[in-house]
């Protein structure tokens, strides 16, 4: 952590906080521009991870580059979840973000920065590495998810017929 847990975790854990409290109104408002979602979908899981990990950055790098070297893969992480959140036609946002940080930290104490920590330092920095990944997933899924435009499934796609169509009854 770059200022240490003083100042680290309440940045992270206080924007985590107003991203929740402001994310619906910012995917509504996204959602009624002309831009395509996939756009702002990217766009702000970039910035979100760049912020998250210049703060819970790698000693090795910490301060020496703006750029963090882990955003290309996040980036792809995030982007298969966007797609699975599409293909499946998630409603539940918290359910998918909850998943993905699940996966967040089996990919910690498998391959990444907790792989081999004692169990004391993974009590105390678990909950905090779900919050990273739930940071960095939270807001771009509800605009990807929550702007109104995405298409409805099928079964919500048919229509009942109307008195005019074959099929229909007229009231008479």
């Amino acid at each position: 952590m770059v200022f240490g847990a003083v100042i680290d975790v309440p940045l992270i854990v206080g924007t985590f906080v107003i991203m929740l409290a402001f994310g619906r109104r910012l995917a509504r408002a996204l959602g009624r521009t002309r831009v395509p979602l996939i756009l702002p979908y990217i766009l702000i899981s970039a910035l979100l991870i760049v912020f998250e990990e210049d703060i819970n950055c790698m000693p090795a790098w910490c301060g020496q580059v703006i750029i963090p070297p882990t955003l290309p893969f996040l980036m792809f992480e995030v982007m298969v979840l966007g797609l699975i959140a599409t293909l499946l036609r998630t409603q539940s946002v918290p359910r998918l973000v909850l998943a993905y940080s699940v996966f967040g930290v089996a990919w910690e104490q498998t391959i990444g920065g907790l792989k081999g920590a004692p169990p004391l330092v993974d009590v105390i920095f678990i909950p905090y590495v779900a919050l990273s990944y739930a940071f960095v997933s939270m807001l771009p899924l509800e605009v990807l998810l929550r702007s109104g435009r995405l298409p409805r499934s099928a079964s919500a796609q048919q229509s009942v017929p109307s008195p005019e169509e074959p099929g229909g009854v007229r009231n008479r």
